[in-house]
C-alpha cells in the first residue's frame, strides 16, 4: 500500500482512468444482464429474436402450404425427406428449446404450446430403434407385441 502515499504528482492519472473505465464497465455489463435476465424487457427481447430466426428458417410459406396442400391429396409423387436421427424423440407441443424462450412469470413456459403449421418441419420423424410394425386388426385381439417379441393370448391363459 506503499503507492498511496506517493505525492499527487508521482502518481499515474492515466493507470487510474484506465482501472476506473474498466471497473464502470464490468459493473455496467453485469447491471443490463440482471436486467434482461430478471425482468421482463429480457422476455420481449428473446422473442423478437425468435420471430426473425423462425422466419429467416421458412423462407416461403406458400410454397410449403403448397407441398402440404399435394401431399395430402396424394398428387406428391416424390418421397418426402426422413428428419435427422436427433428428431427420434421430436414432440412438437413440448419442445424444450421453445419453452426455454418463453416466459417464467406464472410458469407460463411450463404449459403445452404447439407451434403453428408454418413452423413445424417437413419431413419423416424416423421411427425410434427397435420400432416394429403393430399388428394387423383381427391379430391383435389375440396377440401383443412386445419389445422381446411377440406372445399369443394362450401364454397368459396357461400362466
Amino acid at each position: 500500500m506503499g503507492h498511496l502515499n506517493l505525492p499527487a504528482s508521482k502518481r499515474s492519472s492515466r493507470q487510474c482512468r484506465l482501472l476506473d473505465l474498466i471497473s464502470a464497465a464490468f459493473f455496467g455489463i453485469v447491471i443490463v444482464f440482471f436486467l434482461l435476465v430478471f425482468t421482463p424487457l429480457g422476455d420481449s427481447l428473446a422473442a423478437s429474436g425468435r420471430q426473425a430466426l423462425l422466419l429467416s428458417t421458412n423462407a416461403d410459406p406458400k410454397q410449403r402450404h403448397r407441398l402440404v396442400t399435394l401431399v395430402e391429396l396424394g398428387q406428391h409423387h416424390q418421397p418426402i425427406e426422413a428428419c435427422p436421427a436427433e428428431a427420434v424423440d421430436h414432440m412438437p407441443c413440448e419442445d424444450p428449446r421453445r419453452n426455454s424462450q418463453l416466459s417464467r412469470e406464472m410458469n407460463f413456459y411450463r404449459e403445452r404450446h404447439c407451434p403453428l403449421p408454418e413452423e413445424t418441419p417437413l419431413c419423416l420423424i424416423p421411427p425410434p430403434n427397435g420400432y416394429k410394425i403393430p399388428v394387423p386388426w383381427p391379430d391383435s385381439l389375440t396377440k401383443v407385441c412386445v419389445l422381446l417379441g411377440s406372445f399369443n393370448s394362450s401364454i397368459w391363459l396357461l400362466g
